[in-house]
């Protein structure tokens, strides 16, 4: 009988080394879930990257869970690979080196009815498949309201999405304002100020990434927005 235990016993703990022998390569940046406010008629960009923890490199693949976007909404995902020009259904990323970061990202532009998008997305390493992550973007565009001038001031266009030589801005309300690119630590990677309502920023030196650009207007307004860079 003691013998008996004792074999019950070991495959226990090995069944159990083998359940431990695979944790997360990745971690999610932010976190598993991003949510915004939008305005119409405005392109939105909303990231989540994943942070190759590993010592080895790693490839992801991701499938979509659900959507339930607006009648007349345009979406799309993009990921370190490629940006497709809608919610294609799945999709492998370029193999992320320790310690890069892939990314899904949506582009989402809201036309004709205020309401919310909620889209997820699955992401997995190949050699785990098991361990899937449930990615959750969720856009909100509310009826005008007492907030919306502050919203209206705040607003600017950034493209092109991905960038690749160079990136625009254009401000809507503002004739000059100061901007700021940091990147996915807060660090500084370049700033200046644009006396007109647009500026071109020459990004040939900066390395491929998902980045914060931030402006800021003379008020105390300010506004931020995501993009990725791909040479």
């Amino acid at each position: 009988m003691n013998v008996i235990k004792k074999l019950v016993l070991s495959a226990a703990v090995l069944l159990t080394a083998a359940g431990n022998s695979f944790s997360q390569t990745f971690s999610n940046t932010p976190n598993d879930t991003v949510s915004m406010v939008g305005l119409m008629e405005d392109l939105e960009t909303l990231t989540i990257q994943q942070l190759n923890i590993s010592a080895n490199t790693i490839q992801l693949k991701w499938k979509k869970v659900s959507v339930s976007v607006p009648a007349l909404w345009d979406a799309s995902v993009c990921d370190n690979s490629i940006c497709y020009t809608s919610l294609v259904d799945s999709g492998t990323m370029n193999a992320i080196n320790p310690p890069d970061y892939g990314f899904i990202l949506l582009h989402v532009t809201p036309h004709v009815n205020y309401g919310t998008a909620i889209i997820r997305y699955a992401v997995w390493d190949v050699v785990n498949p098991s361990l899937k992550d449930t990615l959750t973007f969720i856009l909100t565009v509310n009826a005008p309201s007492a907030i919306d001038e502050t919203e209206n001031r705040k607003a600017f266009s950034v493209f092109p999405n991905p960038v690749k030589e160079s990136i625009h801005i254009v401000s809507k309300e503002y004739s000059s304002f100061r901007f700021l690119i940091t990147d996915i630590y807060g660090k500084e990677i370049q700033k200046g100020i644009s006396k007109a309502n647009s500026i071109n920023i020459n990004t040939e030196n900066i390395p491929n990434g998902v980045y914060d650009i931030s402006i800021f207007y003379k008020d105390g307004i300010t506004g931020s927005k995501k993009f990725i860079l791909q040479h």
